[in-house]
C-alpha cells in the first residue's frame, strides 16, 4: 500500500511540475493581454489589489507572502501605468489604501475573458460534471495551505 501511495504521489508530483509550467505560460500570455508591458507577475498583483481593494501595502504584501520592496515598486510601476491608484487611508494618515483604475479594471476583464476562453478551449472534451469535479479537487488542494 505505501507504494502505491509513494507511486501516486511521484505522478502527482510530476503533474504538478507540468500544471505549473503551463500556468506560467498561460499568466504570461495573459499578462500580454491586460497590458503589453506589464510583467505576468505585475498582472497577478493587480488580480490582488482587485480582490482585497482597498487594500493596505501591508496586508497585500501578507497576502502575496512576499518582500515589500518588489511590491512597491509594482505597484509605483502600476500607478505609473495608469492602472491602479492609491489613496489616504482615512482611519490611518499614515496609510494609503490601493484600488485600480478603471483602465486597470478594463485590462483585467479582457485578459479574464481570454483567460476563460483558453480554458474552456482546454476542457471542450470534458463533461461539465468533470470540470465541476476538477475545479471540487483543485480547490480542496489550495486550501491545504491556508
Amino acid at each position: 500500500m505505501a507504494t502505491d501511495t509513494s507511486d501516486a504521489v511521484d505522478n502527482l508530483e510530476k503533474e504538478l511540475v507540468t500544471l505549473a509550467r503551463r500556468l506560467r505560460g498561460l499568466q504570461r500570455t495573459l499578462s500580454d493581454e491586460a497590458h503589453p508591458d506589464l510583467e505576468p507577475a505585475q498582472y497577478a498583483l493587480l488580480n490582488h489589489v482587485e480582490d482585497l481593494a482597498p487594500v493596505r501595502m501591508a496586508d497585500l504584501v501578507a497576502a502575496l507572502e512576499v518582500d515589500k520592496g518588489p511590491v512597491s515598486r509594482a505597484c509605483a510601476r502600476l500607478e505609473e501605468e495608469g492602472l491602479l491608484k492609491r489613496a489616504a487611508d482615512k482611519s490611518d494618515a499614515r496609510a494609503t489604501l490601493l484600488t485600480l483604475t478603471a483602465a486597470g479594471k478594463r485590462k483585467l476583464t479582457a485578459a479574464r475573458k481570454k483567460r476563460h476562453k483558453v480554458i474552456e478551449d482546454l476542457l471542450k472534451d470534458w463533461s461539465p460534471a468533470q470540470v465541476k469535479t476538477f475545479a471540487s479537487q483543485v480547490s480542496k488542494f489550495n486550501k491545504l495551505s491556508d
